[in-house]
C-alpha cells in the first residue's frame, strides 16, 4: 500500500532530514562510508541523522539497509512526518521479499507509536511472518504484544509474551518481558490461571480411583500440557493471590522453585518477586476515615463514604470467591466526623483503636492542621497538600503521607497537554470567580510549561452576557462596525459578512452545561465563514447524566473530559451503583468513585511509589503517583456526534 498521497524525490527527503540534523547540532559524526550498518530491529545506538548520514556517505541507492536502521530510528524518536517521507521513498523502490515485510512492520511500529491502533492491528496482520528475518519476528511479536496490551486484551497478551520469552537475545530483554509478563497473568482471573492445577489434579483423581476399581476410566494426561506455559500459569497465579501478604508470598514461591526447578524464568525472576519485602503494600488492620458528616458537606462526605464501603464489601467479596484465608478477613473501618470533633479530639482516638492506616480528610484546611499530628500513621488525604506542604514533601518527604485530590486544576492542566498537541494558539473561557480564575491560571501556567508561550484568558461574569462576551472575544464587533460605517459612508445596502479574528485556533472552556449550551452556539455563529471551524474543547464541570440526544446533538464534536467510570455507564461498575443507590448527579458520583478508588489504593500505593512508570486503573481515571506524593488521575476525552457520547483518544504529537 501506499503511506502517503503526495510523491518527493528521496534527495529531497534526505537534504530536509540532514538540515534538521545539524541544526540540532548532532555531535555523533560518522567515521567511514564503508562501516556495516546494524541489523534492522536490533537496538539502535545512534540517532536517525547518524545513520541518514552514513546512507549519504555509502551513496549505493540500490543498498537499503541505511535506510530501513534510519527509519526506525526516526520511528523510535517519534519524527513521524520525516519518518513518512523515507516510507514513501521505499515503497517507490523495488524491494525484496524480506525488505517488503521489514516496510511493512515499519509501518505497523509507527501507527502504533502514533495511537493509530486499529490501523496498526491491520498492518501487521497483513505481514507473512515467515518473510521476516529472526529479529524482525521477534519485533513483530513485541508490537503485537504492545497492542494488545494498549487495547486490554491481556490474555492475548500473556499469549504472545509467552511465545516471545524464549526467543529473546538479551538479558535487559528477558528481565523486561518476564516482569511484563507476570503483570498481564497477573490480570487474567483465577479460573484461567488455575487451569493446568485443575486438571492435573482431576487426573491424578483419576488414577486413584481406577487403581482401586478396574472398571474407571484409565487416567490421561491433561490435554495440550506445556511446562513453560504451566510454571507461569502458577508462578502467576501465586502472585495474584498473595501479592498482598508478603511473608506469605515468599513461602509460596520458594514452593514453586521447587516444584519447577528447571523452569527458565528462574534465571530473571520478575522483580515483583526478587525484593518482596521492599515493595510490601500497606495491610492495615484498623483504618480510620475522617469525613465532614455533619455540616454543609454532609451530601460530599456521605457520597466518599458510599464509594469507599462500596469497595470494602467488593473487595471482601472477590477474597470470599478466591477462597482467600478468613482469618486474615478484611480491616476494621472506623468512621470520624470532623464536624462534630476537633482534630486533637479525633487523633487521641486512634491509639485505642490501633488506628493503622488513615483515609481523609476531606476538608483542605483540616488537612493542614491534621498531618503534624499523625506524622507516623500512613494517611492518603482526600485533598490537595498546601503548597508548602508539597514543597516540604519533596524536601523533607513523611513517605506515608499521600495526597488525593478531585482537582480541577489538573484538569485543566491535561487539557493544555491535549491541546497543545494539535494547536497553536488556544483561547480560555471561564466563569468570572476565583474558581474559574485558578483553573484559567492552571491551563496557562501548564501551556507556558510546554510552549514557552502566553494564553489569553476570558472570563464571564453571567448567561445574559454571553453574546455580547462572545461577540468581544472574537471581535465580531469590530467588523460589524467597520460594515456600519461603510454603509453609512455609501448610503448602499452593502451585503458584506462578518468576520471573527483568526490568530486563534481553539477554545477551552470551563463552564456549566446550561452556560455551554449558549456558548458554543453563540461562538459557531461568530466565527467568520472564511476560517475554518474552531476546535471546542471543554471540562468535566460540563458534562451532565440526564442528557438528551436533541441538546447533545447542538454539542456535536465538542471534545471534553471525564473520569472513565462516568463516561462509559454501560459499565458493570456503574449499573451496580445506580441499581443499589439510584440516579445521582455526576458530581456526587466523581465523590462516589474518589472514595472508592482511595480504599483500593491503600494496597497500591506503596507500588506506585516505588515501581517506576507503574500505574493503577481506577474509577477516577488512571493514577499514578508523582514526586510530592499527590496521586495523579488521567482522564478519558469524548465528543458528541449525533447526539451520543463516543470516546475518543488522546492523540501523539508526530513531532
Amino acid at each position: 500500500m501506499k503511506f502517503l498521497n503526495s510523491t518527493k524525490g528521496f534527495s529531497h527527503c534526505l537534504i530536509m532530514i540532514l538540515t534538521l540534523a545539524i541544526l540540532s547540532a548532532c555531535s555523533t559524526t560518522p567515521s567511514s562510508p564503508d562501516d556495516t550498518p546494524p541489523a534492522l530491529f536490533s537496538k539502535l545506538t545512534q540517532n536517525s541523522a547518524f545513520y541518514l548520514k552514513k546512507d549519504e556517505l555509502t551513496g549505493k541507492q540500490e543498498n537499503s539497509a541505511w535506510q530501513f536502521v534510519a527509519l526506525q530510528a526516526l520511528i523510535a524518536e517519534k519524527r513521524f512526518i520525516l519518518a513518512d517521507s523515507i516510507i514513501e521513498y521505499m515503497q517507490s523502490k523495488p524491494l525484496s521479499a524480506t525488505e517488503q515485510a521489514s516496510l511493512s512492520l515499519l509501518i505497523a511500529d509507527s501507527l502504533t507509536a502514533q495511537n493509530r491502533l486499529d490501523k496498526a492491528q491491520q498492518q501487521l496482520d497483513a505481514i507473512d511472518k515467515k518473510k521476516l528475518s529472526e529479529l524482525g519476528f521477534i519485533y513483530s511479536l513485541k508490537l503485537q504484544t504492545q497492542l494488545q496490551i494498549r487495547n486490554e486484551d491481556h490474555l492475548a497478551a500473556s499469549d504472545s509474551l509467552l511465545s516471545l520469552a524464549p526467543l529473546l537475545k538479551t538479558d535487559e530483554d528477558r528481565q523486561q518481558y518476564n516482569d511484563l509478563l507476570l503483570t498481564q497473568l497477573s490480570l487474567l482471573p483465577f479460573d484461567v490461571l488455575n487451569q493446568y492445577q485443575v486438571a492435573s489434579t482431576l487426573a491424578e483423581q483419576a488414577a486413584e480411583a481406577s487403581e482401586l476399581d478396574e472398571t474407571a476410566p484409565i487416567a490421561t494426561t491433561p490435554p495440550e500440557s506445556d511446562p513453560f506455559k504451566e510454571g507461569w500459569y502458577a508462578l502467576a497465579s501465586l502472585y495474584k493471590r498473595y501479592q498482598l501478604r508478603s511473608n506469605q508470598l515468599i513461602r509460596e514461591v520458594e514452593n514453586w522453585k521447587v516444584r519447577y526447578p528447571t523452569h527458565p524464568v528462574l534465571a530473571f525472576m520478575p522483580t515483583a518477586l526478587t525484593n518482596i519485602p521492599e515493595s510490601s503494600p500497606y495491610q492495615p488492620q484498623n483504618i480510620a476515615v475522617l469525613l465532614p458528616f455533619s455540616g454543609r458537606f454532609q451530601q460530599q462526605a456521605e457520597a466518599v463514604q458510599y464509594g469507599l464501603l462500596h469497595a470494602f464489601y467488593s473487595q471482601r467479596q472477590a477474597s470470599k470467591a478466591a477462597d482467600e484465608p478468613a482469618l486474615l478477613g478484611a480491616p476494621k473501618l472506623h468512621f470520624y466526623d470532623t464536624q462534630k470533633q476537633t482534630t486533637e479530639q479525633i487523633t487521641a482516638q486512634f491509639k485505642i483503636n490501633n488506628i493503622d492506616f488513615i483515609i481523609g480528610p476531606l476538608i483542605k484546611e483540616e488537612i493542614d492542621k491534621f498531618l503534624p499530628l499523625v506524622e507516623d500513621i500512613p494517611v492518603l488525604a482526600l485533598n490537595n497538600f498546601t503548597e508548602q506542604q508539597a514543597f516540604e514533601t519533596v524536601k523533607k518527604p513523611i513517605a506515608w503521607h499521600y495526597a488525593f485530590p478531585l482537582s480541577p486544576e489538573n484538569e485543566a492542566k491535561q487539557a493544555a497537554q491535549l491541546i497543545a498537541q494539535q494547536h497553536k494558539k488556544p483561547l480560555v473561557i471561564a466563569p468570572y470567580s476565583a474558581y474559574g480564575q485558578r483553573v484559567a491560571e492552571a491551563f496557562s501556567d501548564e501551556w507556558r510549561r510546554l510552549k514557552n508561550t502566553q494564553t489569553e484568558s476570558h472570563f464571564f461574569k453571567n448567561k445574559a452576557q454571553l453574546d455580547g462576551f462572545i461577540d468581544g472575544l472574537l471581535q465580531t464587533e469590530k467588523s460589524k462596525s467597520r460594515i456600519a460605517q461603510m454603509k453609512a459612508i455609501t448610503y448602499l445596502p452593502l451585503e458584506a459578512e462578518i468576520r471573527s479574528r483568526r490568530d486563534i485556533d481553539a477554545i477551552y472552556i470551563v463552564s456549566k452545561r446550561d452556560e455551554l449550551i449558549l456558548l458554543k452556539p453563540f461562538i459557531d455563529v461568530s466565527v467568520s465563514r472564511f476560517a475554518t471551524t474552531m476546535p471546542l474543547y471543554a471540562s468535566s464541570r460540563s458534562h451532565l447524566l440526564d442528557w438528551n440526544e436533541k441538546q447533545n446533538s447542538e454539542l456535536s464534536n465538542l471534545v471534553f473530559s471525564d473520569s472513565p467510570f462516568l463516561l462509559d455507564t454501560d459499565n458493570k461498575d456503574f449499573k451496580q451503583v445506580e441499581q443499589a443507590w439510584g440516579k445521582q448527579s455526576l458530581a456526587t458520583l466523581r465523590l462516589f468513585a474518589l472514595g472508592f478508588d482511595s480504599y483500593q489504593l491503600i494496597e497500591q500505593l506503596m507500588q506506585l511509589q516505588n515501581a517506576e512508570g507503574y500505574t493503577y486503573k481506577g474509577l477516577v481515571g488512571q493514577l499514578s503517583l508523582d514526586q510530592t506524593n499527590t496521586v495523579q488521575a488521567k482522564l478519558s476525552w469524548a465528543k458528541y456526534q449525533q447526539g451520543k457520547l463516543i470516546e475518543v483518544a488522546a492523540p501523539i504529537s508526530a513531532e
